[in-house]
């Protein structure tokens, strides 16, 4: 309570839709084995001694806790950072969605997610730059900070992006890590541990220890992987692959895929329901979302919605879904496969099921429409200074 209370109280310092930017022209064609010789890259800490500080934090550093695209209970109280894509800012919510502040110098964050017990937030960018961009700490040579990136030599592709680690409650930025390609989405383990973070131009994930700050493995998972999730129960990840309608089960501490299981359609969005074994699997391409039993990889169950989906969200009563070709959200009773669906704008995109609450962002307005989860009516409308893409709650 004292941290919610924290966080609530002070003033801070202040689509898959977007198009990938570069920040310098390169060539185009690149393999995924330009990703392998990217291994255990890492970037410069910009406040080592801050982030030291969090890592090192009792309160912070819990033996397990349960990732945020886990289904848990609704009832807890949380805040919610929502990225605003190419303006670099992530816009900051209290536990009523009222307006706290913006994390501002991120660079074209899509991908966001938070380690609660570590108190930060993991950021990906979907724009390019030059791999050894990132300044050195001041208190490492150049010669030092040379060998730290491969000492001059090729050892990997020739654009990477940035991976920010941001305090939660201060906003503060911590550390930059460099990784291979953009940045899609980002997950975190269930024992905080590692972040994962898609990259679809390299059909690859990166993942990076949140202790040390490094990229412990660049990993082929499939065709454009668009989400991470983790499942407590192993500890491994779940990586949604578009481009060839698998799931990969990712082990993050060993850097392997331990098993792949093939779906019906492109599997983009999706959440597990961890006490049911059950993925809630977005569909997109085909306008279904299906439940897939996480154990055995068969599919259980789709719910024909129809049209270009996008965000998908769950609990145990009702699955929702932004069916953003038809301007729709749908929610879909669990036990009945009775549904609801409201027009409350355009193109529906990212949703969330928060608090009392369900979060679906637009994708052709600045807008986050706070709903009702049973009637699916209107509460309230926020403005956003841009698209708003992956949600984070910090409990």
């Amino acid at each position: 309570m004292a941290l919610k209370m924290r966080r609530s109280q002070l003033k801070f310092r202040n689509g898959y839709g977007l198009p990938f930017i570069r920040a310098s022209p390169r060539d185009r064609e690149r393999t995924v084995d330009a990703v392998h010789p990217f291994r255990f890259r890492i970037a410069s800490e910009i406040n080592t001694e801050t982030y030291a500080q969090t890592r090192s934090d009792p309160m912070r550093n819990p033996l397990l806790a349960i990732g945020a695209v886990v289904i848990t209970s609704s009832a807890a109280i949380a805040d919610v950072y929502i990225p605003e894509g190419e303006l670099g800012t992530v816009l900051h919510l209290n536990e009523v969605f009222e307006v706290v502040g913006r994390i501002e110098g991120l660079d074209n964050v899509h991908g966001l997610a938070g380690a609660t017990n570590r108190g930060i937030l993991v950021a990906g960018s979907l724009t390019e730059t030059e791999v050894g961009m990132v300044p050195k700490p001041s208190e490492v040579s150049e010669e030092d900070h040379a060998a730290h990136h491969g000492g001059g030599e090729d050892a990997g592709p020739a654009a990477s992006s940035l991976v920010t680690l941001v305090d939660a409650d201060s906003h503060e930025i911590l550390r930059r890590i460099e990784v291979p390609g953009i940045v899609h989405h980002v997950g975190i383990s269930s024992d905080e541990r590692f972040a994962a973070v898609t990259h679809p131009g390299l059909d690859a994930v990166s993942l990076i220890d949140l202790e040390s700050g490094e990229v412990t493995a660049t990993v082929t998972t499939g065709p454009i992987p668009e989400y991470a999730i983790a499942d407590p129960k192993t500890g491994n990840f779940f990586v949604s692959n578009a481009g060839n309608n698998t799931i990969s089960e990712l082990d993050p501490e060993d850097g392997i895929v331990k098993r792949n299981f093939k779906l019906q359609g492109p599997p983009k969005h999706m959440l597990l329901d961890a006490e049911a074994r059950q993925l809630i699997v977005s569909e997109s391409d085909t306008g279904k979302v299906s439940i897939v039993d996480a154990d055995s990889g068969e599919t259980l169950s789709s719910f024909e919605i129809s049209g270009e989906l996008h965000g998908v969200s769950a609990d145990k009563d009702a699955i929702w879904s932004s069916a953003r070709e038809r301007d729709r959200v749908v929610r879909i009773d669990r036990a009945t496969g009775e549904r609801l669906e409201v027009n409350v704008g355009p193109e529906p995109y990212h949703m969330a099921r928060v608090d009392d609450a369900l979060l679906v962002s637009s994708a052709a307005k600045n807008e986050l429409w706070v709903l009702d989860p049973e009637t699916l009516d209107l509460i309230k409308t926020l403005e956003t200074d841009s698209t708003g893409h992956q949600f984070a709650r910090m409990p």
